[in-house]
């Protein structure tokens, strides 16, 4: 291949990721809908709280040392916000994990939120992942406005920032 082409290829290339890139719903970015069943075969589509409601995505695996310190964490926050209109969804990211696993770790750390097994983790690609725990919180609007790796503290002026017009 001529050396003029190998600019054109790798252009080209780099517009059929593009689309991929484009959907790691990143600060600013609005958040990727799914839908499925939650563990305990609930049907669940995030798209139905899109637009209407704060979220707060918690990606985590059985395995993860640090997922088991956040569920507390998330658990206090989920008591406080639920009620006001918050939904609290977590997502078990498949890798080298199984829904049995996944199951266990729920009753042991004592989740009070929906949780969606991702076993093919198409949702997990889609988000970008870069391990786990990671936290994403979306604004009414489906906007991102927290992605990291630790939840957050949420004030009364935080979720009032989340739930604004």
């Amino acid at each position: 291949m001529g050396k003029k082409r190998l600019p054109v290829l790798l252009v080209c290339l780099g517009l059929l990721f593009l689309p991929g890139l484009l959907q790691a719903a990143q600060v600013g970015q609005e958040l990727i809908p799914f839908k499925g069943n939650t563990l305990n075969g609930q049907p669940f589509d995030l798209q139905q709280s899109i637009g209407s409601k704060p979220v707060m995505l918690i990606f985590w695996a059985s395995w993860c040392p640090s997922c088991k310190t956040e569920v507390p964490k998330v658990n206090q926050l989920a008591e406080k916000f639920r009620g006001k209109g918050m939904d609290f969804i977590a997502v078990n990211v498949g890798f080298n994990d199984s829904v049995e696993r996944a199951q266990a770790f729920v009753q042991k750390t004592g989740m009070t939120y929906p949780v969606y097994f991702d076993a093919t983790s198409v949702v997990t690609e889609r988000y970008r992942l870069q391990g786990v725990p990671t936290i994403i919180i979306a604004d009414k609007h489906g906007v991102v406005r927290f992605r990291n790796y630790a939840t957050p503290d949420i004030t009364e002026a935080n979720f009032a920032l989340l739930m604004a017009d």
